[in-house]
């Protein structure tokens, strides 16, 4: 084959996906429709501390994320795992993973799939397991309870026990210095990166890929031996890459799975007012029903995912920040009013509203188990796939997935230069 690859998306998976290629001698365009690259990594800084508006923690110990980051020069630092239950005006510490663990650790995967919703009505719990268990899942995995499968659910826990996946770090740099690493490491072998390039139609044949892309004002046409996907499922979902002939079964796949949402707001103050034990605090009770510390500064998080996402998606900036006052005030038993006083920045982000992003990350809906595999199958060893949705141990919505993912579509096309050549 010739040694030509299009990589569209410029995400974790499309910047590790070029990366390979190019360190096998493979040339690379990749084409990014955002100004930047990085995808649902985005880094921004209030002085030298890191905010991040996307992905924050690197969860458990993946070899090839940590690899990565190993060979970045970049440094983690570790989170502990101590969480608080605001109820009732009162905080209390609880153990979380394990209580969520043995819930999901009920699911027989020789009975049939249903939703989580569903299996725990089913369940006898005690009122606030059952909550508890509602928030996680709609709020780690940015999903509706009432669709996510119970049997990917049970596959991502056994998944991430085996790697650890009760211990998160962070990256003292910021997540956006691994991508900052990718492209250079592309652009030192030769490779392309095109931002501000949205791909607009994709025309193949075997052994052949024509990707017409806008710059700007200029529409350009890049070529290819083959074309790595990666664009996010809620980008595919709108259709906003034409692919000619079309891709009917992957259409209908990327059609039932499912893509979820989150509200992310992030506050910045002078100094810590809060209590030194607080790490994640769990409010089930309130819209941002979940908060968290950053050791590298005086940084609270507020989160919602799913459903609960959805209903704070149209609120305002100046909105946000008042209602994360007021919850903080309510926590910590403060004005909201006080707290504000020590406040310097507020930051929010919400990736439904991005047209090249259209949501969180994907979660696997009811009966939907193969629908990874399903859309990550090369087509006519011509079209490759990969992104955070395309895992093969149902743990989607994670970075190291989208790594992962990214290095498997390499190395398929790699494989497919390696035959051709004996």
């Amino acid at each position: 084959m010739s040694t030509s690859v299009v990589v569209l998306g410029g995400g974790i998976a499309g910047l590790v996906a070029a990366r390979e290629l190019t360190r096998h001698g493979i040339a690379v365009t990749l084409m990014e429709a955002k100004e930047r690259l990085g995808g649902r990594v985005h880094t921004t800084r209030e002085g030298s501390l890191p905010i991040e508006l996307g992905a924050e923690f690197v969860h458990g110990r993946d070899p090839a994320l940590l690899k990565t980051i190993r060979q970045a020069g970049l440094s983690l630092r570790s989170v502990p795992d101590r969480h608080q239950l605001f109820l009732a005006g009162k905080l209390q510490s609880v153990k979380l993973w394990e209580r969520i663990d043995q819930i999901i650790s009920r699911v027989n995967l020789r009975k049939p799939d249903q939703s989580f919703a569903r299996f725990v009505t089913g369940q006898s719990l005690k009122e606030l397991d059952r909550r508890l268990a509602l928030d996680f899942v709609e709020g780690f995995d940015a999903a509706d309870a009432r669709h996510a499968s119970i049997h990917a659910l049970l596959q991502a826990q056994r998944a991430a026990e085996r790697m650890q996946g009760d211990r998160q770090y962070r990256i003292e740099e910021g997540y956006s210095a691994l991508v900052n690493f990718l492209a250079r490491e592309i652009e030192a072998k030769g490779g392309k990166l095109l931002k501000g390039a949205q791909a607009r139609h994709l025309r193949w044949k075997p052994g052949q890929v024509e990707v017409s892309v806008r710059q700007g004002r200029r529409l350009e046409t890049h070529r290819g031996a083959a074309a790595i996907f990666t664009l996010p499922i809620g980008v595919w979902k709108a259709g906003t890459v034409a692919i000619d002939p079309p891709l009917k079964a992957k259409e209908e796949a990327v059609h039932e799975f499912a893509f979820g949402n989150v509200m992310k707001l992030i506050f910045v103050f002078r100094a810590r007012w809060w209590p030194s034990i607080s790490r994640f605090v769990h409010a089930p009770d309130e819209p941002l029903p979940t908060w968290w510390t950053d050791s590298r500064g005086p940084v609270l998080t507020g989160w919602v995912g799913g459903p609960r996402a959805d209903a704070l998606l149209a609120s305002s900036p100046v909105k946000l920040r008042r209602l994360g006052l007021e919850i903080l005030g309510r926590i910590f038993s403060d004005r909201a009013s006080v707290i504000g006083k020590h406040l310097i920045a507020a930051h929010h982000r919400n990736w439904a509203c991005d047209p090249h992003i259209r949501g969180a990350y994907s979660y696997i809906p009811v009966n939907g188990m193969d629908l990874p595999a399903m859309l990550a199958a090369p087509v006519k060893d011509t079209l490759f796939f990969a992104g955070e949705a395309l895992v093969n141990d149902a743990q989607t919505g994670t970075v190291f997935g989208a790594l992962e993912s990214g290095l498997r579509a390499a190395r398929e096309v790699l494989r497919l230069k390696h035959d051709s050549s004996t």
